[in-house]
Formats: C-alpha cells, sequence, structure tokens
C-alpha cells in the first residue's frame, strides 16, 4: 500500500514538472535555452506520459472489447453457416437438377456491381478447375438458370448472369411452347427473341430453357429462366419479342450450384 502511494507522489511530481516546464518555456527569455532543457528533461516528459497511459487502461475494459470482437465474429460466421444449409436444404428439396450432378459453390464477387447504382452482370465462385469445373456449364439455384461458366482458373470461376448483353440460350415457354431464344440485355434486362409470329406469348407464363450442350457441359433442358412480363407482336415484324424477368435476385446469392453435367 505504502509502495502504492509513493507511485502517486512520484507521479503527481512529475506531472506537475512537465507543465511547469511546458508553460515557462513559453516564456521569450527562455527561449535560447528552452532546446536544452527540454533535451534534458525529455525522458522525464516521456516517463509521465507513459506512466498516464498506464493508468488510462483497464485490463478488464480491454478483455472485454477482445471477447466482443470475437463474439462479433462468431456471429457471423454462425449467419454464413445458417445460410448455406438453407440453401443446401432449398435446393435438395428440389428434384431437378438431381443432386449427384450439382457441385455446391459459395459466390465471392461480383465485379462491378454496386448497390443503388447498377445490377450484377458476372459473379465469381470459389470452385475451379481442382473442382473439375469446365466452361460452359450451367450454374442454378433451385431449378432457376443462373447463368453459365465463362471462366475457370485453378480455384475460382466467372459467372456470365443470364442478364448479362453477352448471354444468350434457346428456350420455350411452359404453357404455350412457343420456342425461341432468351437474351441477356444488360441492367438486369432479358428478352424472349426470334420467336415466330404464328407462335404464342402470353404474360406470366414461364419461360425454359430448351436444353444446349454436351453431356460434360452446357444447360440442360426445362430449367427457369424467367417469366414473361410484356409482349411486342408487330404484324410487320418477322418475330415477336417479349420482356422477362428472372424469379432471382442475383445481388442477394451467396450461395450456388453448378451443373456438373446434363
Amino acid at each position: 500500500m505504502q509502495k502504492r502511494k509513493n507511485w502517486i507522489y512520484i507521479f503527481v511530481l512529475f506531472l506537475t514538472l512537465s507543465i511547469l516546464i511546458f508553460f515557462l518555456f513559453k516564456l521569450p527569455i527562455f527561449q535560447p535555452v528552452s532546446s536544452f532543457v527540454q533535451n534534458i528533461f525529455s525522458p522525464v516528459q516521456s516517463l509521465t506520459h507513459n506512466i498516464f497511459l498506464g493508468f488510462g487502461q483497464n485490463k478488464e475494459i480491454n478483455d472485454l472489447k477482445k471477447q466482443n470482437l470475437e463474439l462479433t465474429r462468431k456471429i457471423v460466421d454462425q449467419g454464413k453457416i445458417t445460410s448455406d444449409n438453407k440453401a443446401l436444404r432449398d435446393q435438395f428439396s428440389i428434384q431437378y437438377p438431381k443432386t449427384q450432378q450439382l457441385l455446391e459453390a459459395r459466390v465471392i464477387s461480383s465485379p462491378s456491381f454496386i448497390p443503388g447504382v447498377n445490377l450484377p452482370e458476372t459473379l465469381v465462385i470459389d470452385k475451379g478447375e481442382k473442382d473439375q469445373v469446365k466452361k460452359g456449364m450451367a450454374v442454378v439455384y433451385k431449378d432457376n438458370l443462373i447463368g453459365k461458366i465463362q471462366e475457370v482458373s485453378g480455384n475460382a470461376s466467372k459467372i456470365i448472369l443470364v442478364t448479362n448483353s453477352n448471354f444468350s440460350v434457346i428456350s420455350e415457354t411452359f404453357q404455350t411452347k412457343a420456342q425461341g431464344v432468351v437474351k441477356g440485355q444488360g441492367g438486369g434486362e432479358l428478352i424472349l427473341d426470334n420467336v415466330i409470329l404464328s407462335q404464342a406469348l402470353k404474360q406470366d407464363d414461364l419461360v425454359l430453357t430448351k436444353g444446349e450442350g454436351d453431356l460434360e457441359r452446357g444447360i440442360m433442358p426445362s430449367l427457369v429462366i424467367g417469366k414473361i412480363l410484356s409482349v411486342n407482336k408487330n404484324p410487320s415484324d418477322l418475330f415477336q419479342v417479349a420482356k422477362v424477368k428472372s424469379l432471382l435476385d442475383f445481388s442477394n446469392l451467396s450461395t450456388v450450384f453448378v451443373v456438373k453435367g446434363l
């Protein structure tokens, strides 16, 4: 107890000296010697500063901060696990595509996507050549088509989304069986084009994939691309066009599934 009191006296003494030196050498008369004396007393000032910091720190508070950071990390990790498990349950409750055809992948980035400014055009996933992912493989969520693999590296792959202006796929409508080509328009938009005038298109009808590619890679038939929002049919045109909207929100996807074979 006596040692603690002595430390307090020393601390007060050093603090008083530091304050006195600071204000004293602000006076013009002491300017010529201020640097010399400050060099002498700088160790004292440094010691005072370190003691002050030592008194200001509380080990219990620091421990609580560390525990809060750790708890926050665990909450985030648990949220990811819950989200992934839900995605798996949702996917595996679907009979098509079959689960043995699918490779689960996590979305790790969405290049050029800025929330509130634009919509995703591509996604990057954490599966690549080491996982037997190949260019041209379809990517789905439940029975909805997300897009297809555009580029592959050792540990990652890029998906071109169905809404991308460089994406197209042969399609047909669910109810009327009208055939055409779904083309991405960019900005989250899709159209069903190249539908001959004699075929019927209906608002709210689903648009499905017709199937294309080989056994190892490609887009299997009967995957949902979206639903028809409106139809533009002009008798003077060769084809009619329908505006289509995907049923998925690509900006919120965290887990997707690569179709490993048709």
